[in-house]
């Protein structure tokens, strides 16, 4: 990897030392380092857009030409005031910003350095590159959690993928590299990092981005983790639409979840990604609950019984003007006549006055 800083590199008035490169993005260059006076390893952040900028080798500072200073210096101070809003955040699944400076000419971000390994390479290592039902269901939960906090602020992500996942051996979330965040009040077309295969339209213009476009990225990650492969990309589908998830076995709710996250226009998907996680499987069974009508215990919506005291859960008809609770699917005709009779004596009485009462 070339121009990044060489292991041994002291920044910020000796605070930290340089051991080696992580990784390098269209927008910057991550760092292991050392905290020098807490003997603490960190990750560094160093914002380098590739497009508008370049390194002086003796020095190490960036160099940006005279006709690239306006946008980078836009890119500039949006890294800064986004590396800001983030160090703000506690969150167990958000990467956490401990400290940002500026210096050579550009800006770093500070963060936890997390030992783990990334999502990509947990598929990598399954039959068929699937996951199980339940392993999903865990990491679709944590990210959003994770976006829910970081789009409060203002501030999405739109790079989401596996490779920006990462999990530790204490079984912990962490969602990295947000350095295709932007904020919600950018405007105009700009420069902007993201991977192609999982962008939405919107990402790929750089403009009119929001939690639509995470929402978008997140059931790409969905129908991977589920199929073993990724749907169509946004900018095939763009020019023919010919996706038809009904190719695929989906079960309820993940179908739905995949094709309300994927539609290609932004205003046909979700906006709010708790909302949209709704219809997971794990909420939908703890919110089908009814409530009995006679002691007001919750009950599994499939139960004809009441689990505490016995009265019968039926929609049942008093008189043509009574008011029928209103629960689908709870039918009248479900009641069995010897059901019926020993209810009666469980709890019919209870139950009746309590009706009356309402009266």
């Amino acid at each position: 990897m070339r121009d990044v800083l060489l292991p041994g590199t002291i920044i910020h008035q000796g605070a930290y030392c340089i051991d080696y490169a992580l990784g390098r993005g269209g927008f910057g260059i991550t760092y292991q380092a050392v905290h020098t006076k807490l003997e603490k390893r960190v990750a560094i952040k160093e914002y380098y857009p590739q497009e508008h900028a370049l390194r002086d080798t003796s020095t190490g500072n960036l160099i940006v030409p005279t006709a690239k200073q306006d946008i980078y210096q836009r890119g500039l101070s949006r890294f800064v005031t986004e590396g800001k809003i983030l160090a703000k955040i506690n969150h167990p699944n958000v990467v956490r910003v401990e400290n940002y400076f500026e210096e050579r000419g550009t800006a770093y971000l500070v963060m936890e350095l997390i030992d783990g390994y990334t999502l990509r390479e947990e598929l990598n290592k399954q039959p068929n590159k699937k996951l199980t039902h339940s392993r999903i269901e865990f990491i679709i939960s944590a990210l959003v959690d994770a976006l829910a906090t970081v789009h409060a602020q203002g501030i999405y992500h739109l790079d989401l993928k596996p490779d920006n996942v990462l999990l530790t051996s204490d079984n912990r979330l962490v969602l990295v590299d947000f350095g295709a965040s932007r904020q919600g009040l950018s405007t105009g077309t700009t420069s902007q990092a993201f991977t192609l295969d999982y962008a939405p339209p919107e990402v790929l213009a750089g403009k009119d981005y929001g939690a639509e476009s995470d929402i978008f990225e997140l059931g790409m990650m969905l129908h991977e983790m589920i199929i073993g492969e990724l749907p169509p990309r946004a900018i095939d589908r763009i020019f023919n639409d010919n996706w038809n998830p009904d190719l695929h076995p989906f079960t309820e709710p993940w179908k739905n979840l995949i094709i309300s996250a994927l539609q290609i226009q932004k205003h046909m998907r979700p906006s709010n990604v708790k909302q949209w996680w709704r219809h997971s499987p794990t909420i939908q069974q703890t919110t089908s609950q009814i409530n009995c009508y006679a002691c007001n215990a919750s009950n599994p919506a499939t139960h004809k019984f009441c689990q505490s005291c016995g009265t019968s859960l039926q929609v049942v008809t008093i008189n043509s003007t009574q008011k029928q609770p209103e629960n689908p699917q709870l039918q009248q005709s479900d009641v069995h006549p010897d059901d019926w009779a020993k209810t009666q004596k469980r709890g019919f009485f209870k139950f009746l006055g309590s009706l009356l009462d309402d009266n």
